[in-house]
């Protein structure tokens, strides 16, 4: 490897920046999995009560809900669980510029499975806002529109990228691979003269086709995973969503280092078979 660095060294490189566009598109991937996961959640609809409704009331309301069209779930949040639930999320100076409790109590209900979609929780949104006894119902209708939206898109160019850069990668490798070959021909050529056997041969060309791979990969993964880290400091948000992503960066090092020796194997493989044809 070193005797051949002006062809390697220039596989490396690009072996590293298609590693690291791959674990981006790995992540984004993650990314827009971890969004469509939590977008059955937002299929819900809160609907706010006057601050004094007595309990007979609050057990009429919840069984009219229950047997109400495309309505899955009902849960009543009282005011107090309301607040406690918005410290645990939010900052408590945000209540401190106003007195006593501003959230009312409110139902909660989310839609069953046949009906998570926009126009069905539009229309569970506007029912509930033409009845007398709720004063705002509240629905995060924008955001399901654009996410049923953007679906497609979100999952097709992540698999789109990620495949061109395999793709782009074996070409890569490939050419790595046949150009050390035709730089050393002649060691190639005695070898197998003197009797050497495939695996011989092949052996050092495969070992460095894995090791561009593991390198430049790690390299790459070790660089993105340092700029992740330095956004989710800066924005802790950031972090929470980055469950998952160690297997996700482990299994793009895993992924181009098999692929590399794979590749550096085929490839060598079909240029001995060339020639012990030219030889018959």
């Amino acid at each position: 490897m070193k005797q051949h660095r002006t062809v390697i060294l220039p596989s490396f490189a690009t072996i590293f920046l298609c590693s690291l566009l791959l674990s981006a598109s790995f992540t984004a991937f993650g990314a827009v999995m971890r969004i469509l996961s939590m977008e059955k959640n937002l299929y819900a609809v809160e609907a706010f009560l006057p601050e004094m409704v007595g309990e007979d009331s609050l057990k009429v309301i919840g069984n009219r809900l229950r047997h109400t069209k495309h309505i899955d779930s009902v849960s009543f949040v009282s005011a107090d669980s309301a607040l406690a639930d918005f410290r645990r999320h939010f900052s408590g100076d945000m209540l401190d510029l106003v007195e006593g409790n501003p959230i009312p109590p409110f139902f909660r209900v989310t839609l069953d499975e046949e009906s998570k979609n926009p126009s069905d929780l539009v229309e569970v949104r506007n029912m509930l806002a033409r009845e007398d006894f709720f004063e705002e119902v509240q629905a995060p209708v924008e955001w399901v529109e654009k996410i049923a939206a953007w679906k497609f898109r979100m999952l097709f160019w992540p698999i789109c990228v990620s495949v061109l850069l395999l793709f782009t990668l074996s070409l890569i490798i490939c050419n790595s691979v046949r150009l050390s070959l035709l730089s050393r021909r002649l060691l190639v050529e005695n070898m197998k003269y003197a009797g050497g056997s495939h695996f011989f041969i092949e052996f050092p060309f495969v070992l460095q086709g894995a090791l561009l791979g593991l390198f430049g990969s790690g390299l790459a993964v070790a660089l993105l995973a340092a700029i992740l880290k330095s956004i989710a400091d800066v924005f802790p948000i950031v972090s929470a969503n980055l469950s998952g992503l160690g297997l996700s960066l482990a299994l793009v090092i895993l992924l181009v280092t098999t692929l590399s020796g794979y590749f550096s194997f085929r490839t060598v493989r079909a240029f001995l078979s060339i020639k012990r044809n030219e030889q018959d």
